[in-house]
């Protein structure tokens, strides 16, 4: 799985403390889970074993195939229909991959968190939660995986994807919301901030 999994093993936990972590088991051997912003569907024998540990601390054991629950700490388990959860994103990728963005150098301060922006080829800007970018980690490959391919979305689509062989991730962008941010990215609509740091020389 190519995440930091520390990072996704607090996502999980606070999808679960906070609105609800939802999971979805197929019957094709997809294991799809998702929170607030994000999404994670990935082969069910893929599935890390420190992913595992602590998705089982959370809601006690993992769905059986064809089962699906929402979780939520403190709460009943709600069980979901087929399809909740999983959107199968590898296919979803296919029609996007033309339309690649790169994470940039630029951090945007906002109130409830920094946003990271990523680029397109044609230059368009997007913005996700700054942990999105800690959270994608092409070094945590295993065998059999290979690596990530280059994030990919369009305007109609209100998340982003990365794909490998075996999973595939999604964060959902962050919408404009202060004039700030707005007056930013219209000064910057023409200009790549996919720049590379080079010492200057003596």
């Amino acid at each position: 799985m190519f995440v930091n999994d520390n990072v996704l093993k607090r996502l999980i936990k606070n999808a679960w403390k906070g609105a609800g972590l939802h999971i979805e088991h197929t019957t094709e051997g997809w294991f799809a889970m998702s929170g607030f912003y994000w999404f994670i569907e990935v082969d069910d024998q893929m599935l890390s074993n420190k992913i595992k540990a602590q998705i089982v601390e959370c809601i006690g054991e993992l769905p059986a195939p064809g089962e699906g629950y929402l979780y939520i700490k403190g709460h009943d388990d709600q069980m979901e229909i087929p399809g909740t959860t999983y959107r199968n994103m590898m296919a979803q990728y296919d029609k996007l991959s033309d339309k690649t963005y790169e994470f940039t150098n630029v951090l945007v301060k906002a109130k409830n968190g920094n946003l990271q922006i990523l680029e397109g080829l044609d230059r368009n800007k997007i913005m996700v939660p700054e942990w999105a970018a800690d959270l994608i980690d092409e070094d945590a490959v295993k065998e059999g995986e290979t690596k990530p391919e280059s994030a990919a979305s369009d305007n109609k689509t209100p998340y982003i994807i990365w794909r490998n062989n075996v999973m595939a991730i999604a964060v959902f962008k962050r919408d404009v919301r202060y004039e700030g941010e707005r007056e930013f990215l219209e000064a910057v609509e023409d200009v790549s901030l996919c720049w590379d740091f080079v010492e200057e020389e003596d």
